[in-house]
């Protein structure tokens, strides 16, 4: 009787351990250590960067459907799988900048469909609020695509979802003519700064259409849209006017960090320096405790002149100095922002914050090039980067702290065989992306070099499934 029950006891622990062992396997932990890329020589390698490179060149090129080994010095702790380019739309005709391109993807309420939209207007402050683009859908995960069947949501970039589905987004209105107001406030500098004429105003001076920040506030069960003129506690914030027309422009990431608490990380913040003039534009972080009402400066990333050797650097001279910051919460607490620098071929910047953006590093560059970066942690820990012009780059930090990046992975070819490339020859270098699972994201893009039937460029907007499996 004794070793019956042994026996029972012996079997059942070992039961315990075979169910623990499938719990691992399926957060995508020990199922890592028997996939076959990981010991596949043959496969195209990644390394990653411990001294950044800030020459632009192309790097792993995978324009196609492709399999590549992630390598820490002589071990493969990653693979990242890409999948085939799928083309989501493509233009019928030669469109000029600004048309058929900047992607945004994101899932329909309710259904769960994919949709993908791209802008079809200029590239310019006299079209904010206009909101003039392309839409489709897909029911498969991307494979297919097809007209919209419903009128849904219209989601924009500078938007967060709420656990429950509605959804807060920046709602930047039409430019307003300065003339057409009767009462205007002096603007802080004497003479327009830069060829668009830029004049800085206190935002606290403003009328008050021109103050604050516009959201839209989609309720999903009801499907109502209610539009919320926030308020902006911010001693010394500029709004500027370009050629006599003032955007209210509010541009950047929002977070939900907790339950009640909102964090948003823009651009297009100006102040004066110490002496009197305008600095270039930094990083300014937002937060907001009732849902978007009220918005508390946080803190600040200043442009620090990273370029030059003198400091008239610092000073605005119609260079934008930083923009369009990305960042996330680590999973140590700390914030990480990864931001453009200046123009497309300077480095993009990174900095850190330990006291939740109150205070930050010093930004370092850490690529050679780069607009628009879009940064997301996956659930698996593995930190993913995409950027772009010239061409579409993404990286990958495996530890997930943002210190080591892997060499990029290029989706498209950029550089002539003689060395040369153009900012924008190949594509807007905007792009996407939207988390499936802890492994797996979906990244768009634009490509202008696609062909027509009659072999004529014309651009397209491309999709990709994106797999990323930690050792």
């Amino acid at each position: 009787m004794k070793r019956y029950y042994s026996l029972h006891l012996f079997l059942f622990v070992m039961s315990l351990i075979m169910l623990s062992s499938c719990s691992v396997r399926e957060d995508n932990t020990s199922e890592n250590f028997i996939l076959p890329e990981f010991a596949d020589t043959t496969l195209p390698t990644l390394n990653e960067e411990t001294i950044p490179n800030l020459t632009i060149k192309e790097g792993v090129v995978c324009d196609h459907a492709q399999t590549l080994r992630v390598m820490q010095g002589k071990e493969c702790v990653a693979v990242v799988r890409l999948g085939e380019p799928i083309i989501v739309a493509k233009a019928i005709r030669e469109e000029p900048w600004g048309y058929f391109q900047f992607p945004v993807i994101y899932r329909a309420e309710g259904t769960g469909a994919l949709i993908v939209k791209w802008a079809m207007q200029e590239d310019s402050p006299s079209a904010y609020g206009q909101n003039a683009g392309g839409r489709v859908m897909s029911y498969d995960e991307g494979l297919t695509w097809q007209a919209l069947d419903n009128d849904y949501y219209e989601k924009k970039r500078n938007r967060v979802e709420f656990d429950n589905g509605d959804v807060l987004q920046v709602k930047n209105p039409s430019s307003k003519e300065v003339s057409s107001y009767f009462d205007f406030p002096s603007p802080v500098n004497s003479q327009p700064i830069g060829k668009q004429n830029y004049l800085f105003y206190y935002e606290n001076e403003l009328p008050n259409e021109l103050r604050g920040v516009y959201f839209s506030l989609y309720n999903t069960s009801s499907g109502v849209e209610s539009v919320i003129h926030a308020s902006l506690n911010d001693p010394g914030l500029l709004r500027y006017s370009t050629n006599g027309l003032m955007p209210i422009m509010w541009s950047g990431e929002i977070k939900q960090i907790s339950e009640n608490c909102l964090v948003a990380g823009v651009y297009g913040t100006f102040y004066l320096s110490e002496d009197g003039r305008v600095l270039r534009n930094g990083i300014s972080f937002y937060r907001s405790y009732d849902g978007g009402y009220q918005w508390d400066i946080i803190g600040k990333i200043p442009f620090s002149g990273l370029m030059a050797a003198d400091n008239s650097s610092y000073y605005y001279d119609g260079k934008s100095g930083f923009s369009e910051p990305t960042f996330t919460v680590l999973k140590n607490g700390s914030y990480l922002c990864i931001m453009r620098n200046e123009n497309w071929d300077v480095p993009m910047c990174k900095a850190y914050s330990l006291d939740e953006g109150r205070t930050w590093s010093v930004p370092e560059p850490f690529t050679p090039n780069g607009v628009k970066p879009v940064l997301t942690l996956l659930g698996n820990g593995v930190l993913v980067l995409a950027s772009g012009r010239p061409g579409v780059q993404l990286r990958f930090c495996i530890d997930g702290d943002g210190k080591t990046w892997t060499e990029p992975v290029d989706m498209l070819h950029f550089i002539d065989a003689d060395g040369k490339y153009s900012s924008n020859r190949e594509t807007c270098g905007y792009t996407d992306i939207i988390r499936v699972d802890s492994t797996t994201l979906y990244l768009v893009y634009s490509d202008f070099l696609t062909k027509d039937s009659n072999g004529n460029n014309r651009k397209s907007i491309i999709f990709r499934k994106i797999e990323v499996i930690r050792r």
